[in-house]
Protein backbone atom coordinates (compact mmCIF):
# COMPACT_ATOMS: atom_id res chain seq x y z
CA UNK A 1 0.00 0.00 0.00
CA UNK A 2 2.99 2.05 0.77
CA UNK A 3 4.00 2.44 -2.72
CA UNK A 4 0.37 3.58 -4.24
CA UNK A 5 0.76 5.85 -1.72
CA UNK A 6 3.27 7.84 -2.93
CA UNK A 7 1.94 7.43 -6.86
CA UNK A 8 -1.19 8.92 -5.51
CA UNK A 9 0.77 11.87 -4.08
CA UNK A 10 3.06 12.27 -7.24
CA UNK A 11 -0.60 12.85 -9.00
CA UNK A 12 -2.44 14.91 -7.19
CA UNK A 13 0.80 17.50 -6.60
CA UNK A 14 1.57 17.66 -10.74
CA UNK A 15 -2.35 17.48 -11.33
CA UNK A 16 -2.93 21.13 -8.92
CA UNK A 17 0.14 22.13 -10.36
CA UNK A 18 -1.55 22.06 -14.23
CA UNK A 19 -4.93 22.77 -13.60
CA UNK A 20 -4.72 25.95 -11.21
CA UNK A 21 -8.23 27.40 -11.50
CA UNK A 22 -11.67 0.39 -30.68
CA UNK A 23 -6.54 3.00 -34.42
CA UNK A 24 -6.65 6.40 -33.59
CA UNK A 25 -8.08 8.52 -36.01
CA UNK A 26 -6.30 11.52 -37.34
CA UNK A 27 -3.25 10.43 -35.30
CA UNK A 28 0.69 10.24 -36.19
CA UNK A 29 2.93 6.99 -35.51
CA UNK A 30 4.47 7.22 -32.24
CA UNK A 31 6.40 4.79 -29.77
CA UNK A 32 5.82 3.14 -27.19
CA UNK A 33 9.08 4.66 -24.97
CA UNK A 34 6.63 7.93 -25.35
CA UNK A 35 3.92 6.08 -23.93
CA UNK A 36 5.38 3.35 -21.24
CA UNK A 37 2.48 2.82 -19.64
CA UNK A 38 -0.46 1.60 -22.68
CA UNK A 39 -0.29 -1.83 -22.74
CA UNK A 40 -2.31 -4.15 -25.68
CA UNK A 41 -5.59 -6.09 -24.12
CA UNK A 42 -5.34 -9.25 -26.30
CA UNK A 43 -9.10 -11.62 -27.08
CA UNK A 44 -8.51 -14.95 -27.73
CA UNK A 45 -11.48 -15.74 -30.48
CA UNK A 46 -13.89 -18.16 -29.09
CA UNK A 47 -14.35 -19.02 -33.14
CA UNK A 48 -10.33 -19.95 -34.37
CA UNK A 49 -8.42 -19.61 -30.94
CA UNK A 50 -6.52 -16.84 -32.27
CA UNK A 51 -5.13 -14.21 -29.70
CA UNK A 52 -5.22 -10.68 -31.21
CA UNK A 53 -5.29 -6.86 -29.64
CA UNK A 54 -8.58 -5.61 -29.68
CA UNK A 55 -8.81 -3.27 -26.37
CA UNK A 56 -5.92 -0.65 -24.39
CA UNK A 57 -5.19 -0.96 -21.13
CA UNK A 58 -2.89 1.06 -18.29
CA UNK A 59 -0.58 -0.30 -16.31
CA UNK A 60 -0.91 0.78 -13.03
CA UNK A 61 1.10 -1.92 -10.84
CA UNK A 62 3.85 -4.73 -11.18
CA UNK A 63 0.38 -7.19 -11.68
CA UNK A 64 -1.94 -4.94 -12.12
CA UNK A 65 -3.39 -3.06 -15.26
CA UNK A 66 -6.58 -0.76 -15.81
CA UNK A 67 -9.26 -0.87 -18.25
CA UNK A 68 -12.48 -0.30 -19.85
CA UNK A 69 -15.03 -2.37 -18.32
CA UNK A 70 -16.87 -3.33 -21.40
CA UNK A 71 -13.97 -4.99 -22.46
CA UNK A 72 -14.46 -7.91 -20.08
CA UNK A 73 -17.73 -9.00 -21.45
CA UNK A 74 -19.55 -10.44 -23.88
CA UNK A 75 -19.80 -13.79 -25.91
CA UNK A 76 -15.82 -13.75 -26.57
CA UNK A 77 -15.25 -13.03 -22.49
CA UNK A 78 -16.03 -16.60 -20.89
CA UNK A 79 -13.38 -15.50 -18.49
CA UNK A 80 -10.26 -14.11 -17.69
CA UNK A 81 -8.82 -17.17 -19.40
CA UNK A 82 -9.67 -15.12 -22.71
CA UNK A 83 -7.42 -11.87 -22.20
CA UNK A 84 -4.04 -10.84 -21.59
CA UNK A 85 -1.89 -8.11 -21.95
CA UNK A 86 0.86 -7.25 -23.90
CA UNK A 87 3.76 -4.20 -22.74
CA UNK A 88 6.30 -2.75 -24.29
CA UNK A 89 5.44 -3.17 -27.97
CA UNK A 90 5.35 -0.10 -30.38
CA UNK A 91 3.46 -2.85 -32.71
CA UNK A 92 0.35 -4.18 -32.37
CA UNK A 93 0.57 -8.27 -31.88
CA UNK A 94 4.23 -8.12 -32.23
CA UNK A 95 6.86 -8.16 -29.11
CA UNK A 96 6.92 -7.11 -25.95
CA UNK A 97 6.23 -8.59 -22.69
CA UNK A 98 3.11 -10.97 -22.68
CA UNK A 99 0.91 -12.11 -19.94
CA UNK A 100 -2.06 -13.75 -18.92
CA UNK A 101 -5.00 -11.94 -17.36
CA UNK A 102 -5.69 -13.88 -13.75
CA UNK A 103 -8.66 -11.72 -12.54
CA UNK A 104 -10.73 -9.22 -13.34
CA UNK A 105 -12.83 -6.56 -11.44
CA UNK A 106 -15.60 -3.97 -13.09
CA UNK A 107 -16.05 -1.33 -10.94
CA UNK A 108 -19.70 -2.53 -8.69
CA UNK A 109 -21.55 0.80 -10.24
CA UNK A 110 -20.75 -0.27 -14.00
CA UNK A 111 -24.15 -0.12 -16.31
CA UNK A 112 -26.41 1.23 -13.10
CA UNK A 113 -27.13 4.87 -14.10
CA UNK A 114 -26.85 4.96 -17.78
CA UNK A 115 -24.93 2.15 -20.30
CA UNK A 116 -21.72 3.13 -20.28
CA UNK A 117 -21.06 4.78 -16.68
CA UNK A 118 -18.51 3.54 -14.62
CA UNK A 119 -16.95 1.77 -17.67
CA UNK A 120 -13.92 0.45 -15.64
CA UNK A 121 -12.41 -2.37 -14.53
CA UNK A 122 -8.79 -3.93 -13.14
CA UNK A 123 -7.41 -7.08 -14.63
CA UNK A 124 -4.59 -8.60 -12.22
CA UNK A 125 -2.23 -10.40 -14.49
CA UNK A 126 -0.50 -14.06 -13.47
CA UNK A 127 2.69 -12.72 -13.17
CA UNK A 128 4.62 -9.51 -12.78
CA UNK A 129 5.34 -7.07 -14.78
CA UNK A 130 9.36 -6.13 -15.10
CA UNK A 131 9.62 -2.29 -15.03
CA UNK A 132 11.92 -1.16 -17.36
CA UNK A 133 12.42 1.89 -20.55
CA UNK A 134 9.13 0.54 -22.66
CA UNK A 135 7.23 -0.54 -19.50
CA UNK A 136 6.40 1.44 -16.52
CA UNK A 137 3.06 2.50 -14.65
CA UNK A 138 0.98 5.69 -14.89
CA UNK A 139 0.85 8.30 -12.56
CA UNK A 140 -3.16 8.97 -11.84
CA UNK A 141 -5.27 11.34 -11.28
CA UNK A 142 -6.34 12.73 -7.97
CA UNK A 143 -9.65 11.84 -6.56
CA UNK A 144 -12.34 14.78 -7.14
CA UNK A 145 -9.61 16.63 -9.67
CA UNK A 146 -11.42 18.34 -12.20
CA UNK A 147 -9.83 19.32 -15.91
CA UNK A 148 -10.90 22.57 -17.46
CA UNK A 149 -12.59 23.02 -20.39
CA UNK A 150 -11.06 22.57 -24.05
CA UNK A 151 -7.86 21.41 -22.00
CA UNK A 152 -5.43 19.66 -24.44
CA UNK A 153 -5.66 16.04 -23.96
CA UNK A 154 -4.10 12.92 -25.66
CA UNK A 155 -5.37 9.40 -26.68
CA UNK A 156 -2.56 6.45 -27.53
CA UNK A 157 -3.21 3.04 -29.38
CA UNK A 158 -3.76 0.54 -32.31
CA UNK A 159 -7.56 1.27 -33.15
CA UNK A 160 -9.29 1.48 -36.08
CA UNK A 161 -7.79 4.71 -38.40
CA UNK A 162 -11.54 5.32 -39.55
CA UNK A 163 -15.52 4.40 -38.44
CA UNK A 164 -15.42 0.73 -40.03
CA UNK A 165 -11.43 0.91 -40.74
CA UNK A 166 -8.59 -1.18 -40.05
CA UNK A 167 -6.62 -1.19 -36.70
CA UNK A 168 -2.86 0.69 -36.74
CA UNK A 169 -0.19 -1.97 -36.93
CA UNK A 170 2.24 0.89 -35.53
CA UNK A 171 1.04 2.73 -32.55
CA UNK A 172 -0.40 6.10 -32.98
CA UNK A 173 -1.17 9.33 -30.39
CA UNK A 174 -4.26 12.22 -30.86
CA UNK A 175 -4.34 15.28 -29.52
CA UNK A 176 -7.52 16.52 -28.54
CA UNK A 177 -9.67 18.82 -26.11
CA UNK A 178 -11.97 18.88 -23.81
CA UNK A 179 -15.32 19.39 -24.46
CA UNK A 180 -18.21 20.93 -21.50
CA UNK A 181 -19.90 18.47 -19.92
CA UNK A 182 -23.37 19.86 -20.26
CA UNK A 183 -22.62 20.63 -24.11
CA UNK A 184 -21.44 17.14 -24.38
CA UNK A 185 -24.86 15.66 -23.01
CA UNK A 186 -26.88 18.29 -24.94
CA UNK A 187 -25.30 16.54 -28.27
CA UNK A 188 -25.68 13.19 -27.28
CA UNK A 189 -29.12 13.62 -25.71
CA UNK A 190 -28.56 11.02 -23.58
CA UNK A 191 -26.11 8.46 -21.67
CA UNK A 192 -23.54 11.48 -20.38
CA UNK A 193 -22.83 11.47 -16.84
CA UNK A 194 -20.44 13.62 -14.49
CA UNK A 195 -18.39 10.52 -14.47
CA UNK A 196 -17.33 10.70 -17.95
CA UNK A 197 -14.47 13.01 -19.91
CA UNK A 198 -15.49 14.36 -23.09
CA UNK A 199 -12.82 15.47 -25.76
CA UNK A 200 -12.51 15.92 -29.65
CA UNK A 201 -11.94 18.91 -31.99
CA UNK A 202 -15.50 19.66 -32.01
CA UNK A 203 -17.00 21.36 -34.66
CA UNK A 204 -14.62 20.05 -36.84
CA UNK A 205 -13.86 16.52 -36.01
CA UNK A 206 -11.63 14.15 -37.64
CA UNK A 207 -9.68 13.33 -34.72
CA UNK A 208 -10.52 10.73 -32.15
CA UNK A 209 -9.89 7.28 -30.74
CA UNK A 210 -11.74 4.47 -32.26
CA UNK A 211 -12.60 0.64 -32.14
CA UNK A 212 -9.75 -1.12 -30.77
CA UNK A 213 -8.75 2.29 -28.29
CA UNK A 214 -11.74 0.92 -25.69
CA UNK A 215 -9.82 0.89 -22.45
CA UNK A 216 -6.69 2.65 -23.23
CA UNK A 217 -5.03 6.05 -21.69
CA UNK A 218 -6.32 9.25 -21.86
CA UNK A 219 -3.28 11.95 -20.61
CA UNK A 220 -3.06 15.23 -19.59
CA UNK A 221 0.95 15.25 -19.92
CA UNK A 222 2.20 11.73 -18.50
CA UNK A 223 -1.01 11.65 -15.89
CA UNK A 224 -3.56 9.31 -16.46
CA UNK A 225 -7.39 11.10 -16.60
CA UNK A 226 -9.20 8.95 -18.90
CA UNK A 227 -9.89 5.58 -19.93
CA UNK A 228 -11.24 5.37 -23.72
CA UNK A 229 -14.95 3.99 -23.36
CA UNK A 230 -17.40 5.13 -26.41
CA UNK A 231 -18.68 7.87 -28.95
CA UNK A 232 -20.80 7.89 -31.94
CA UNK A 233 -19.01 6.81 -34.86
CA UNK A 234 -14.84 7.99 -34.52
CA UNK A 235 -13.70 11.45 -35.60
CA UNK A 236 -17.33 13.01 -35.89
CA UNK A 237 -17.16 16.43 -35.66
CA UNK A 238 -20.63 17.05 -33.82
CA UNK A 239 -20.39 14.13 -31.49
CA UNK A 240 -16.87 14.42 -29.12
CA UNK A 241 -15.34 11.14 -28.36
CA UNK A 242 -16.13 9.88 -24.46
CA UNK A 243 -13.82 8.27 -21.60
CA UNK A 244 -14.61 7.22 -17.96
CA UNK A 245 -13.57 10.20 -15.84
CA UNK A 246 -10.27 8.50 -13.58
CA UNK A 247 -10.81 11.06 -11.05
CA UNK A 248 -14.38 9.46 -9.91
CA UNK A 249 -12.63 6.42 -9.25
CA UNK A 250 -9.27 6.82 -8.27
CA UNK A 251 -10.20 5.74 -4.09
CA UNK A 252 -11.48 2.94 -5.76
CA UNK A 253 -8.74 1.72 -7.74
CA UNK A 254 -6.42 2.20 -4.95
CA UNK A 255 -8.14 0.50 -2.69
CA UNK A 256 -8.53 -2.34 -5.08
CA UNK A 257 -5.10 -2.33 -6.89
CA UNK A 258 -2.73 -3.94 -4.04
Amino acid sequence: MGAWALLLITASAAAVAAVPTNRIVGGQDTIVEFFPSIVQVDFLSVSDGRWSQNCGGTILAPRYVLTAAHCLEGFDFPGASHRRIRAGSTYRNQGGTVIQVRSFLHHPEYRQRSRWDADIALMQLQQPLAFNARIQPASINAQGSELPDNFMVMHAGWGDTSTGGSPSEVLQEVVLYTVNNAECARRYEYGITENMICAGILDVGGQDACRGDSGGPMYFTDILVGVVSWGRGCGMAEYPGVSTKLSAYTDWIVANAV
